[in-house]
């Protein structure tokens, strides 16, 4: 085996073993050195991270939360309480953000809510949270604001990491099929949001306020992201998890089918005749029965979701999902 010295590349004395994985400074010339290509010193790194950020151009509308401004790039959407902006954070390394303001003073202590059941929630320490804490929205910061003029806010802000992938929400799917959406697709959406909630349930948490405007899809790798946790709960009971599941279903429901009259109910979803009669029944049962919810998991509508697919649909299979759509 050859024998290979570490030399200093200033004047060619040998260098500590250390230098094989470390910056060191040469004990004959001082210089300091390092073997990889790849180790910047701090002190230069952060000369160069101030040399950029004095560079940045920071015009335009923009708002500053706990000291970090984000350029807003767009208006993707209006809660009860908030407006909801895609925005970028101004530094050297841009990054995207989703960015919710609040409108009115008295909405202020729901964000500083939301943005706590968060933290609580990626804190979660379970075998599955690691996997699970990536389908859950992501705080960055949260606080008072600082906002362009004009803008309808009381200077309170949620920055949330902007989730890659994902396109809107079932609201906007809904909107785009009026007539309801393919029934294969409703499994696997609600399939998605049952994985969640089993994990959030599991953890002893609620979320309280399930409806399509807060359900997330990701067209590609059919995903679904769960957002507005301000109504969530802990240590909610079995009353709380039956809400969830109730609400979860209602939310398919309205993927399904058009709103009419049914129940009494001007605004309920009618459930077409085109949905297969298994998943047609399950679905009716888990939206309008308290007690069947109730006395169900979410793992174990799971389990009936599948068995009621397979009747419905044999083995199943990747359709691609296309939020729009498609001229035939």
């Amino acid at each position: 085996m050859p024998f290979v010295s570490l030399n200093c590349p200033q004047c060619g004395a040998p260098l500590p073993r250390q230098a094989r994985w470390r910056m060191v400074a040469c004990p004959h010339c001082g210089a300091t050195v390092t073997r990889s290509v790849d180790v910047v010193e701090a002190a230069w790194f952060h000369d160069a991270h101030a040399r950029a950020c004095a560079r940045l151009d920071t015009s335009g509308s923009g708002v500053t939360v706990k000291g970090q401004g984000y350029r807003l790039l767009a208006h993707i959407g209006a809660g009860s309480i908030s407006d909801v902006f895609l925005a970028e954070r101004i530094a050297p390394l841009p990054e995207r953000v989703t960015l919710k303001l609040v409108r009115a003073a008295a909405d202020a202590p729901m964000i500083a809510r939301e943005a706590d059941v968060l933290a609580r929630l990626q804190a979660l320490d379970t075998p599955t949270a690691a996997y699970y804490s990536q389908r859950l929205p992501r705080v960055i910061a949260s606080g008072m604001a600082n906002t362009a003029r004009g803008m309808a806010t009381n200077g309170t802000a949620l920055v949330l990491r902007h989730p890659a992938g994902y396109w809107g929400s079932l609201a906007d799917v809904r909107r785009n099929y009026p007539a309801g959406i393919d029934a294969r697709h409703a499994v696997w959406i609600w399939r998605r949001l049952l994985d969640i909630l089993g994990f959030v349930h599991g953890a002893g948490w609620t979320h309280g306020d399930i409806h399509p405007e807060h359900l997330l899809v990701h067209p590609r790798n059919h995903g679904i992201l769960l957002i507005g946790w301000a109504a969530a709960r802990d240590n909610g009971g079995r009353s709380a998890i039956g809400h969830d599941l109730r609400q979860a279903a209602w939310a398919i429901r309205m993927l399904l089918g058009q709103t009419g009259k049914e129940n009494g109910d001007e605004h309920a979803p009618a459930i077409p005749a085109s949905v297969p009669p298994p998943l047609a029944t399950l679905l009716r049962a888990t939206s309008e029965d308290v007690a069947c919810c109730d006395g169900l998991d979410a793992a174990g509508l799971d389990r009936e979701l599948v068995q009621a697919a397979a009747s419905a649909f044999g083995p199943p299979k990747f359709i691609d999902f296309h939020p729009h759509p498609r001229a035939e």
